[in-house]
């Protein structure tokens, strides 16, 4: 009756544990779970069934199931795990061995809805949700081959769960193994996708996002067959992406159901509007500053004339312009949709064209930043949007204070940057398209 006291005291302090009891033929029960985790209602005749069942295969001589029985006696600790997990519990009494049964859950998960962040012009229109399992089978029903395996692990006090698929013959299983014990011997609970770059051994300060994310099963099974270690987080409605490269900057898997016209076209758009994001701020502080000889009379001339009234240097110019973009951005992203609109107008238009007519910056300036910001915006994934909008500033401040000569220098700082950065000895910067190969091999 131990089992029955340590429950009793685990109510005290968790008024959502229920225990209920039910005797069959003769022989007393207890079923425990979380009502908050459980299905009461609907598991209740499942549990009936289940016990009547096992007691009749236990009292058959000669049966294998009388020698290698689902009843086990397990510690509390462990017992009070598999509760926490959604499981319930079936005490025997008189044995004193518990039966682990997976019940009819509570519906806490959102049914499966369209991506929102990513967008889909061309492909499947289903997207990941918080729930690891379901995320699980959306692959499985879009790969359906004994190839894909799963390897799971848990970690922390929540008892978090990550798991890792693997396709047989072009995943490095090996690296997964080791990722996992990285998870499994962090000290600190992983709360966020920032502690997955720490657990990794990576900088958190780092301008480059290792980890890479999707919400569309269709982009994350491609990155699998590419080599790719694709990995959930139970609580996290994205697929986490080892190892990000310098090419999914502009290229999306999803891409591949153009034609191959349609498709380099894109790339090539891509690559030109990079350029301008983290290019063209500079170039215009560069020239305005230091280096006006570069430009053409006319042009001098034009940029001269609407600036003449801004009381300011140009670098404090953009630097303004550039700041008051990001808070219009992120204004419009943490605002309700109902608002967001509204907001990127007035911010956009109206604000524009008074802080203009002011004379607080120049109309060639409010071209620059209209077509660095829209630029921005075709880069594929938010967080390598959010890498270029914070390179372009190391360039602006480079190129006030030397020019084009530290315009091509803050360019070189970056590209040196870059290129010395690897995953588990996997390059940013690789070429190979197919088959990650770990530093060991």
């Amino acid at each position: 009756m131990d089992f029955i006291n340590q429950i009793e005291d685990l109510k005290q302090k968790n008024k959502d544990l229920q225990m209920k009891s039910v005797i069959i033929k003769g022989i007393p029960y207890d079923v425990v779970g979380f009502e908050s985790l459980v299905d009461f209602s609907a598991t209740w005749e499942m549990v009936e069934t289940l016990v009547r069942h096992e007691e009749e295969k236990s009292s058959e001589p000669n049966s294998l199931h009388s020698k290698e029985t689902s009843w086990k006696k397990m510690e509390f600790n462990k017992q009070i795990k598999t509760l926490y997990e959604g499981k319930v519990i079936i005490w025997n009494r008189e044995k004193e061995m518990s039966l682990i049964i997976d019940p009819v859950s509570q519906p806490l998960y959102r049914s499966i809805e369209v991506p929102v962040n990513e967008t889909t012009i061309y492909g499947a229109k289903d997207a990941f949700t918080e729930n690891s399992q379901q995320n699980i089978g959306l692959l499985r029903s879009k790969y359906q081959s004994k190839d894909v395996e799963v390897i799971t692990t848990q970690h922390g006090k929540r008892n978090r769960r990550f798991s890792f698929l693997i396709l047989k013959g072009t995943t490095e299983e090996h690296m997964v193994e080791m990722i996992k014990k990285k998870i499994e011997d962090y000290p600190n609970e992983i709360k966020q996708v920032k502690d997955i770059h720490v657990a990794f051994g990576f900088s958190k300060f780092s301008l480059i996002t290792r980890v890479n994310s999707t919400e569309l099963p269709e982009n994350a099974m491609e990155y699998i067959e590419q080599g790719k270690i694709v990995f959930f987080m139970d609580g996290y409605p994205f697929a986490l992406v080892l190892f990000n490269t310098v090419f999914d900057v502009f290229k999306q898997p999803s891409d591949s159901n153009y034609l191959s016209a349609f498709v380099y076209s894109l790339y090539l758009l891509r690559i030109v509007g990079i350029m301008i994001a983290v290019l063209l701020p500079g170039l215009y502080v560069a020239l305005i500053t230091i280096n006006p000889e570069m430009l053409k009379v006319q042009l001098a001339l034009s940029i001269t004339e609407s600036r003449q009234f801004v009381p300011y240097p140009a670098f404090i110019e953009i630097i303004i312009m550039l700041l008051l973009i990001e808070l219009i951005t992120e204004a419009a992203v943490r605002l309700p949709l109902s608002i967001s609109n509204t907001i990127g107008v007035v911010g956009g238009i109206i604000l524009g064209q008074a802080i203009v007519e002011a004379s607080l910056v120049s109309g060639v300036l409010i071209i620059i930043i209209a077509a660095t910001t829209i630029a921005n915006g075709i880069i594929v994934n938010f967080e390598n949007g959010i890498t270029l909008r914070l390179m372009k500033y190391i360039i602006v401040v480079f190129s006030a204070m030397f020019g084009i000569l530290g315009h091509v220098i803050g360019l070189l700082v970056l590209c040196s940057y870059i290129a010395r950065i690897t995953s588990f000895g996997v390059p940013y910067v690789r070429w190979k398209k197919e088959g990650i190969q770990s530093e060991n091999q």
